[in-house]
């Protein structure tokens, strides 16, 4: 069995999670009742309907997917949607598609083209055959949420230090020690060990809070808490995004310093 060209390009042109999933159970299930199959589909309600992904390339290999469990022998497939990882930035999505009977114990017919598709926008795949449950692939990705700017009150600033001399002496001291810190980043990630990224978090956390950046500086100490129990990909990418933000405060605080040290109020 294959999609119709035009249903498949309409979901592999999805640019939403929403639009994707929307696409693949209206297609799917009326595939399905054309065979007598029963089609499931169950999405987790902690996700999220704002996430970025490669939409595009997901519903390709989704597509595939469910084509060929629909042409096994059996009486139901379902599309699972699971939140397995959630953070301030991403989230972990495991598409589960199971065929709830058999195929070929093991067997990989027709499933390699979708492990190269799931590889190709970033994705890892599963395969799972059991007696009781028949077969599973599992499509891992992960999935950012949108940023949203970091905040800075700068006239909290000022009434907090006291006037204008203040803010730009303040100003000053920070720029010089965030902009050392940011840039010394990369060579710190690219060391093993968590201890020297915590010191870093804690340093840059406390330079924001000083800055009147709470929201964002209390993201960096939940990250150096995280860092308790170990670096991973997804960590060293979160403290990454911190410091893209970080480096918008600074941005930030240098306009309203102004040019020769000269302050515009905002």
């Amino acid at each position: 069995m294959r999609t119709s060209a035009v249903s498949r390009s309409r979901i592999e042109e999805s640019s939403s999670l929403p639009q994707l999933l929307g696409g693949l159970a209206n297609h799917f299930a009326a595939e399905g009742r054309t065979r007598g199959i029963a089609l499931e589909f169950e999405i987790d309600p902690a996700l999220a309907g704002d996430l970025h992904g490669p939409f595009p390339g997901l519903g390709r290999a989704l597509s595939v997917l469910l084509e060929h469990a629909l042409g096994a022998r059996t009486t139901r497939v379902a599309l699972h949607v699971d939140v397995v990882g959630d953070d301030a930035g991403t989230q972990i999505v495991h598409f589960t598609v199971a065929d709830g009977h058999t195929l070929a114990a093991g067997g990989q017919t027709g499933l390699d083209d979708v492990s190269g598709i799931v590889a190709s926008f970033g994705g890892v795949m599963h395969h799972e055959w059991d007696v009781d449950i028949g077969n599973r692939v599992i499509i891992e990705l992960v999935l950012e949420r949108p940023r949203l700017p970091p905040r800075i009150d700068v006239g909290a600033l000022r009434s907090t230090l006291g006037g204008e001399q203040a803010l730009r002496e303040v100003i000053a001291a920070l720029d010089q020690s965030l902009s050392s810190d940011l840039a010394g980043l990369h060579a710190l990630l690219a060391e093993p060990g968590e201890s020297h990224l915590q010191a870093w978090l804690h340093r840059v956390s406390g330079a924001l809070g000083m800055a009147e950046a709470t929201g964002l500086s209390c993201v960096g100490l939940a990250l150096e808490r995280d860092l308790a129990q170990g670096r991973s990909r997804l960590l060293d990418l979160a403290i990454g995004r911190f410091a893209d933000d970080a480096g918008t405060v600074l941005e930030a605080l240098r306009k309203q310093a102004g040019p020769m040290g000269y302050s515009s109020r905002p």
